[in-house]
């Protein structure tokens, strides 16, 4: 039986997703379960940072990018025509140039080349990261800086997680998303068992979460909300909730103000160690609690 895939997502940034990521990471292994942590938001991970540990001997992520052999291209513009991103460009009977920055690595223009004169080049788009940290495993990706192929970067760190999953007896794996609803966060979603969609109770938040509700119903994914900030004074908590059961969407946590939670985030330490028994810690333990249960029990 494969490890269930737990995906804390969100329709914005800000509302807390790494952070309830982490904590429950962090409060299932507490537990007694076997957990990966996996940090899929390449372009500005943060799970390491909230558990207070350093990136260190990563591995490299590469992608193809063509090398064209001008002794063998006849400038027939092939290439050129097929290449879905245009990051090739040229006139005919002259040899192509490359816009590195917009090649996808397809190899499209490769696959099209009668002549073979496009060879395989490569270039390092990021790494990935792996460590334990209090017994939990965790994956980290990180984007090169200045490359624009965030999907690319997460697909690689969530095949990543994937294979190290298989055979190590892991009890769950815990993929802390990129806010928004665009392909990268996707990467996670579609091959997650459930998502929570981590949201506050303010317009932009209520919104935001309507678009990545859109997203795991088009994917057919089981969603539930966490609801941060729950009582922020004037929030929007009503509006949120009605939401919520307009769309027959379980709200599975309502996480309080706290300001132990900005301190254990400045502090870099989980706020299920740091201070367990305050306001937020209570209600984050509450949904370990049920995690568990429902992970114990099959249900996930």
């Amino acid at each position: 039986m494969s490890t269930p895939i737990v995906a804390v997502t969100g329709g914005k940034g800000g509302t807390g997703k790494s952070t309830v990521a982490v904590n429950l990471a962090t409060g299932l292994s507490a537990e007694n379960l076997k957990v990966m942590l996996v940090d899929t938001d390449v372009d500005g991970p943060s799970c390491a940072t909230l558990l207070g540990v350093r990136l260190e001997n990563g591995e490299e992520v590469r992608t193809f990018v063509p090398d064209i052999e001008a002794s063998k291209c006849v400038g027939c513009r092939r290439c050129i025509d097929v290449c879905p991103e245009h990051a090739l460009i040229g006139l005919q009977g002259k040899i192509p140039k490359l816009y590195e920055e917009l090649c996808s690595g397809c190899k499209a223009c490769q696959m099209v080349c009668k002549y073979e004169a496009i060879k395989d080049g490569w270039k390092k788009i990021g790494t990935i990261y792996s460590s334990i940290v209090d017994e939990v495993k965790l994956v980290v990706g990180e984007l090169r800086p200045t490359e624009p192929r965030s999907p690319v970067m997460a697909r690689a760190t969530v095949m990543k997680a994937i294979e190290e999953l298989k055979g190590d007896g892991y009890d769950v794996a815990i993929f802390d998303t990129a806010p928004g609803v665009h392909n990268a966060v996707a990467q996670s979603l579609w091959v997650a068992d459930l998502a929570l969609a981590v949201t506050e109770p303010t317009p932009l938040g209520t919104h935001d979460l309507k678009l990545i509700l859109d997203l795991a119903r088009e994917l057919e994914l089981p969603v539930e909300v966490v609801l941060n900030k729950a009582d922020v004074p004037g929030g929007l908590k009503d509006e949120l909730l009605s939401t919520c059961r307009e769309r027959g969407i379980k709200l599975t946590a309502e996480i309080p103000l706290d300001e132990e939670l900005l301190r254990s985030y400045i502090a870099g330490e989980p706020l299920m160690k740091k201070a367990p028994n305050s306001p937020a810690g209570k209600a984050l333990m509450s949904l370990v609690l049920t995690l568990r249960d429902r992970l114990k029990g099959g249900e996930i």
